[in-house]
């Protein structure tokens, strides 16, 4: 590890990116155990000050997708939600009603994540489904069970990546943004070809369409959505760009009273999810609804946006989106 921090250490007149190959070495070090604390966070804290080049993060990824217990999920083709693993600490979660609109209109849906990531800490929509009654399942068949029978599926870092999750606790040592909040969400624990990224920097999109297709995605959606989520604004025009040759614009309608920045707490906000699963008339039925078209076109649902999002209507005045969510909810509580 020593020759590599030396490498990109020297100053910012005189570092040099690594090589694909050193990358995936010095990453290689870091998850087996074989660097020590300090070196492990000074190779963190350069390369958060330096920025990680796409040949480095493609190293760092190949190195970690070597300790992922892959999901054979290829049958279902699922749009995996790669949204930040740290959570949200300013605003509402949405994205857990917004899962079951979409996959009782018919899309196949796979996520995953930690708790208690740097550099936010925040609550994640996994912690709102928990306070909904859901539960993390850690049996590959069983999580896969959950996606044919519910249309969602969620895999627990724990049991996607040990090693991985073993560097948590260092990590929150480290208190800041690593490479690792890049890499983790976009793995492709599920091997599947589409993707919804969330960004928060729009300096960041080309590098992630780029370290997206390297983890074999190939319908690649990224969207500069709340916090870095993947939920549009409601409030003003979110711009979605794919790795194709068209992009997507979101402009809400009739949504200008909703406070997306309230604060409310995990079981509040799991209360507000299940009613609108119930389908209560409340205004932020409209912006579940909006998220859920997103998801939903990103599967392949619809000729264009504005059809899957009444796809995400129907879904809700069906009932189709509640009976996804309670056989979820069912399956997943065996965990």
């Amino acid at each position: 590890m020593q020759e590599f921090i030396k490498k990109i250490g020297v100053g910012k007149e005189r570092w040099k990116d690594l090589s694909y190959e050193e990358a995936y070495n010095a990453q290689k070090e870091i998850l087996n155990g074989d660097t020590t604390d300090i070196q492990t966070g000074a190779f963190w804290g350069i390369m958060r000050v330096k920025y990680a080049s796409i040949e480095e993060l493609e190293g760092f990824i190949d190195a970690t997708k070597e300790t992922v217990n892959h999901i054979e999920a290829q049958e279902f083709q699922p749009v995996d939600l790669a949204v930040g693993y740290d959570g949200k600490n300013r605003s509402i979660h949405i994205l857990p009603s917004a899962i079951f609109i979409a996959s009782g209109a018919g899309a196949k849906i796979v996520g995953h994540g930690n708790e208690n990531v740097p550099s936010k800490y925040g609550v994640t929509y996994y912690d709102i489904l928990r306070h909904m009654g859901c539960g993390v399942l850690s049996d590959k068949d069983d999580i896969l069970k959950t996606l044919e029978l519910s249309g969602f599926a969620f895999y627990h870092q724990k049991f996607m990546s040990t090693k991985l999750a073993s560097l948590l606790p260092k990590r929150r040592e480290f208190g800041l943004r690593t490479y690792l909040n890049t890499i983790e969400k976009i793995l492709n624990p599920f091997k599947t070809t589409k993707v919804l990224i969330g960004m928060t920097h729009s300096k960041f999109l080309d590098k992630y369409i780029q370290i997206a297709s390297h983890s074999g995605f190939k319908n690649i959606f990224v969207v500069k959505g709340l916090e870095g989520g993947i939920e549009p604004f409601p409030d003003r025009e979110t711009k979605v760009i794919t790795n194709k040759i068209f992009s997507i614009s979101i402009i809400p309608k009739d949504m200008e009273s909703i406070n997306i920045s309230e604060t409310l707490s995990p079981e509040e906000n799991a209360k507000l999810c299940s009613d609108i699963l119930n389908n209560e008339d409340i205004p932020l039925k409209k912006w579940a609804v909006i998220t859920a078209g997103l998801i939903i076109y990103s599967y392949g649902i619809g000729e264009n946006i504005t059809e899957a999002i009444k796809k995400a209507e129907e879904s809700l005045e069906t009932g189709a989106a509640l009976e996804s969510f309670e056989i979820y909810r069912s399956l997943s509580s065996k965990g």
